[in-house]
């Protein structure tokens, strides 16, 4: 390549708007000093011995420095490429100040993240100035064409653009992307690194329109994230490579994403994160793994995926499932928002349930535990139930044993609470005592959150003398990961050591397993 080219776009990098690191000078204040120091220096004996001692200093130290840079040289090529991709894009262009041998080395970097803040662009919200994105667009990809022929691993890129004035540089970019070997591709079509649920908010017109033709010669690319745009499939389209695909603040509408899904024939991942979608969506294809989270819109879905195995959902609202063709769906996560949502899935849902589900978590938030259902659907082959109850507040906890009976074939439950202010101990001295149920498949119960309570102390008890073949009871304050944290930032349990001594023995005397074991932490 052109070592002038090469020149110019390095400086184009370091120069835009302001920064321009090749005009620093190479020597510190230190430095500095002490040069002015030497021919400033008076001829007299006491004034030159300081000025001999000051270039002694200093050469020993020049000479440590390029010690070090001669070593750091030696290290071969992809171990320097791994010092290099820790650093930033900008950082990693100063090195090639170090020595002939870091000239052009980081124009290998595995991992490459542009932004405009890197360049010093300031910005207000997710937008900036026409001027910033022409600049950016320019030297981002005057940038990549050195890279042309190298492997890049990980690319990122996080700019505004409107789409009405910058649509063809932006297409002249995807075209250097294209020739490039990336694995990993990130556009986030928003000034801000990280997107939020607000970004879904913005005027229509703010929204970039992607068209997955632009990736018809990426033939390397396995992962893509697109973020705050508007995605257009393309007829007759396949990317054969991709497999995993995440849309984050996307506007999608109806069939939008059904095509997507139509031009990936072998994704594997599919994440949709603050999105708008459709009243109705069908997830087919190849996906063995789907998460929903914080979207809205969404009324409907059907799933028709054969290859689906794991299903985690968030939705603000109640949404309606339907299990069409699962035949190997086995996990699923989900959380509903809003009090319909739990007569919904512990009523209709396990009814529309595929036989071979086995997993089951369940989040809930204060305004819904309180909507528990006193009867429940049963969960005829559920093997794993985790309940996780957030924002908790003033829950008898013991409301959930009805589920537990919903459950026959049961083997491992988990309930986490995290109650975010002190319950209030009542109600459980006011009835009577749970009777007990037979669960003859339970075999480990992990209870975090917990707090010693009558309430909790009770749904304990009968637990412990339903499960008959229990093997371990563990109560924690403690989350249990890798759910959510329930730990409230101290000890309880510092100056209640004897109560918990007492709760531990007291919860292992009710065991009617021989083999239970019964931790409190």
């Amino acid at each position: 390549m052109d070592r002038d080219y090469l020149g110019r776009v390095i400086l184009g990098l370091l120069a835009l708007r302001g920064i321009d690191f090749l005009r620093k000078r190479l020597l510190s204040k230190e430095e500095e000093k002490a040069s002015t120091n030497v021919h400033e220096a008076k001829v007299d004996y006491a004034s030159q011995l300081q000025v001999d001692e000051a270039k002694v200093d200093y050469a020993s130290q020049l000479q440590v420095h390029e010690a070090k840079m001669d070593y750091a040289s030696q290290l071969p090529d992809d171990v320097l490429s791994s010092i290099l991709s820790r650093m930033t894009i900008k950082d990693a262009v100063k090195t090639s100040i170090l020595s002939t041998r870091w000239r052009y080395l980081f124009a290998s970097m595995p991992t490459l993240r542009f932004s405009l803040d890197m360049f010093g662009i300031k910005y207000l919200g997710p937008i900036c100035a026409p001027y910033d994105q022409k600049k950016f667009l320019e030297v981002v990809n005057q940038f990549l064409q050195l890279y042309l022929g190298h492997k890049v691993v990980e690319l990122e890129i996080n700019m505004f653009i409107e789409r009405h004035f910058f649509s063809r540089k932006f297409a002249q970019l995807m075209h250097s992307i294209s020739k490039l070997d990336v694995e990993r591709l990130h556009l986030n079509f928003t000034c801000e690194k990280t997107p939020t649920s607000q970004d879904i908010d913005l005027p229509h017109d703010a929204f970039f329109e992607f068209s997955l033709e632009l990736l018809s010669q990426a033939s390397s690319l396995k992962s893509l994230f697109l973020s705050v745009c508007i995605v257009r499939p393309s007829v007759g389209l396949r990317l054969n490579s991709l497999k995993t695909l995440s849309l984050t603040g996307v506007l999608l509408e109806t069939g939008q994403l059904e095509d997507i899904l139509f031009s990936c024939l072998n994704l594997n991942q599919l994440v949709i994160k603050y999105c708008k979608l459709p009243h109705k969506l069908c997830i087919s294809g190849t996906v063995t793994s789907v998460i929903f989270a914080d979207c809205g819109g969404l009324e409907e879905i059907d799933l028709q995926a054969t290859k689906l195995s794991g299903f985690e959902c968030f939705f603000d609202e109640k949404v309606r499932f339907y299990f069409s063709s699962v035949p190997v769906l086995e996990r699923i996560k989900i959380s509903l928002r809003g009090d319909a949502s739990m007569p919904y899935i512990f009523g209709e849902f396990p009814m529309s349930l595929p036989a071979q589900v086995k997993s089951l978590i369940v989040t809930a938030c204060y305004t819904q535990v309180t909507h528990f259902p006193t009867e429940t659907q049963i969960f005829r082959d559920l093997r794993m139930l985790a309940l996780l109850l957030e924002s908790t507040y003033d829950f008898d906890i013991v409301k959930v044993f009805p589920i537990l009976d919903a459950c026959p074939v049961l083997q491992y439950l988990d309930i986490l609470q995290h109650k975010t202010y002190r319950q209030n101990e009542r109600g459980s001295h006011t009835k009577p005592p749970l009777s007990p149920t037979v669960h003859t498949e339970l075999k480990e119960v992990r209870f975090g959150g917990f707090h010693g309570t009558k309430e909790e102390t009770e749904l304990a008890i009968y637990i412990l003398r339903s499960a008959t073949v229990l093997d371990q009871m563990f109560l924690s304050q403690y989350s249990i990961n890798p759910y959510f944290k329930a730990y409230y930032g101290h000890d309880i349990w510092e100056e209640r050591e004897r109560e918990r001594i007492s709760i531990q023995q007291q919860l292992f005397e009710q065991a009617i397993s021989s083999n239970a074991v019964v931790i409190v932490q």
